[in-house]
């Protein structure tokens, strides 16, 4: 179901939704519902990398709140170099240790 929101925008913002309707031939309507899809997907992302980045998602759960797959999530993350791997220098040592006593 769909619900109609009026907004009002700027005479810049209406003037580039004017220009892009007229590139792609189509209403200013469809232009607006597909420029307002791609921010909410913009802001649902840097969201989740802004809960991941303070601790308090994991990536899993971000890339849930982002909508896209762990893939991609993970791939956005190391694109932008942002760390996602969290151990401390003693929790390595304490996995490398465990792991070598399983292969042992």
């Amino acid at each position: 179901m769909s619900e109609v929101l009026s907004v009002k925008i700027d005479e810049d913002t209406a003037r580039i939704i004017e220009e892009i309707a007229r590139e792609e031939g189509t209403e200013k309507s469809p232009v607006a519902r597909k420029l307002l899809a791609l921010g909410l997907k913009q802001w649902r992302l840097e969201k989740a990398i802004g809960l991941v980045i303070s601790g308090k998602a994991s990536v899993w759960k971000a890339s849930e709140i982002a909508g896209v797959s762990l893939r991609e999530f993970l791939e956005v993350l190391n694109g932008r170099k942002i760390p996602w791997v969290k151990f401390s220098p003693e929790d390595l040592e304490k996995e490398i240790r465990r792991i070598k006593r399983k292969v042992a």
